[in-house]
């Protein structure tokens, strides 16, 4: 169960919207946050851009508007490599997930940002994956604007931060789970079925890839949906016996599981998806991992992530 969360902040706008947004946690059960910020001893910048005490401000701060929502938080600056540092912290407080924020087809910020993608490759845990959408952009200084202003407009691009909403609201309104029913897929599902918290709407999706089937398998099509529309169906009644409560379809498609698994997600608004992974920096390395790199990068829902070895 996720009753303990790490939560790494950059202290930016957009994890200011995470925290803001912090009531979604609570409906997978998280009752516990830690919250720290890993000052990246890479980015030799950092220290001229805020102070310690501005960084301690603004992160009490955070840890001030968690409590206020009711969760047991604590919060601490850390200095070193911020996903070495998120690893050893998890470690230490025996956290049950990590949770990272991405602006879905480009990561935001510092934790927000390359640190979320490193932990992704080397998840020792499952990771909760929230996506935010900006509410602002540059066009908008660029659209107030003449020719004869550009300058004052320029100066604007140099300060400007864009604002940030949470994409999806209700965390378990409809939950996607992708499979190829590999041992992967097959924990993370047993991962999801034991958990406590009410799912309104669940959809399992398998989808038959055409790069392994077009060139030499396409006479068995027919032969290989049965197999799995049935593979399907014993999943489904699985999770009817564990939550009764929840409205659960089956999803079989012929296509590119990134493309089709993406496409889904969009169609029918999906607000979670749950994939498999195989963890230890090999996230790209098989099939499910790279399915699962590409949703990271270009879904529209969340994504909780569960390695095999958590």
């Amino acid at each position: 169960m996720f009753r303990h969360a790490l939560l790494g902040t950059d202290l930016s706008k957009a994890s200011a919207t995470l925290i803001d947004s912090s009531d979604e946690f609570s409906k997978i059960g998280i009752e516990k946050i830690t919250l720290i910020h890993v000052v990246d001893l890479r980015n030799t910048k950092l220290p001229n851009i805020f102070t310690l005490e501005e960084l301690e401000e603004s992160l009490i701060q955070q840890k001030n508007i968690l409590e206020s929502k009711g969760f047991d938080a604590n919060a601490e600056i850390i200095y070193g490599i911020p996903s070495l540092e998120i690893e050893k912290k998890r470690k230490e407080v025996s956290a049950d997930l990590i949770i990272v924020g991405s602006n879905g087809n480009n990561w935001s910020g510092t934790v927000l940002g390359e640190t979320a993608s490193e932990i992704l490759h080397n998840m020792k845990l499952p990771v909760l994956l929230m996506v935010l959408k900006q509410t602002k952009s540059l066009d908008e200084i660029f659209s107030q604007k003449n020719f004869f202003e550009l300058e004052q407009a320029f100066k604007q691009i140099q300060k400007f931060e864009p604002d940030w909403e949470l994409y999806r609201k209700n965390l378990t309104e409809h939950i996607l789970f992708p499979t190829d029913f590999s041992d992967f897929s097959e924990h993370a599902f047993e991962c999801l079925a034991e958990q406590p918290f009410k799912i309104n709407r669940l959809t399992l999706m398998h989808v038959q890839d055409e790069v392994k089937i077009e060139k030499h398998l396409k006479n068995r099509l027919d032969e290989f949906n049965k197999i799995d529309s049935e593979r399907l169906k014993r999943l489904r009644q699985h999770f009817e016996q564990k939550h009764p409560e929840t409205r659960i379809s089956i999803k079989l498609v012929y296509g590119k599981p990134k493309t089709e698994i993406v496409k889904t997600i969009q169609a029918e608004k999906v607000t979670l998806t749950v994939m498999g992974s195989q963890g230890r920096g090999s996230l790209s390395d098989v099939f499910i991992g790279s399915v699962s790199h590409h949703v990271a990068r270009h879904a529209d829902s969340h994504v909780l992530f569960i390695p095999l070895i958590c």
